[in-house]
């Protein structure tokens, strides 16, 4: 079934009119609605952005909550073991991991959402990239930043297969 998660960095984007990318997340909202695309919002996410914003700022009814459960808490261990293991990650990925990308990442792997919608393009992103290489995830994650492109969602992939500019 086609559905995203919407991580943390999506939703303060959504919230924030004054946020570079804030059409490109109404546009992906109001293309989930328009398409019926199920919209889940982690537990894990909507306490992040309480920290700064009520989450009933959102409009919650569009969405379905996520709990966390024992099932992701199991997934996040497994996930956050790959990578602590690796023993040569590349530099650019010798950061702290923030624990709750993974939380959110394993919770969307272990009930099968294809795809997240992010503004995180430096530690859920480049996470998520690091462990599908290695096999880790399927979960794809789709960059705010790169503008709003409805076919991403029913095919994540297809950036895979972009043209370099010059062979057009």
């Amino acid at each position: 079934m086609l559905q995203v998660s919407l991580d943390t960095s999506f939703l303060i984007t959504f919230a924030d009119p004054g946020r570079t990318h804030h059409a490109v997340a109404v546009d992906y909202f109001r293309h989930c609605l328009a398409q019926r695309i199920p919209m889940w919002l982690s537990a894990v996410a909507a306490c992040e952005f309480e920290v700064r914003q009520p989450v009933s700022d959102l409009p919650l009814q569009n969405f379905r909550i996520q709990p966390y459960n024992l099932p992701h808490a199991i997934r996040a261990a497994a996930l956050f073991r790959g990578i602590r293991d690796d023993q040569a990650p590349a530099a650019e990925d010798r950061r702290p991991i923030i624990i709750n990308d993974l939380k959110i990442l394993a919770q969307s792997e272990e009930e099968g959402i294809p795809v997240i919608l992010t503004e995180d393009r430096n530690t859920l992103f480049r996470l998520t990239e690091r462990l599908r290489q290695r096999g880790g995830v399927k979960v794809r994650v789709l960059l705010l930043s790169e503008g709003f492109t409805p076919g991403r969602i029913e095919v994540p992939a297809q950036d895979e297969f972009r043209l370099p500019p010059n062979s057009r």
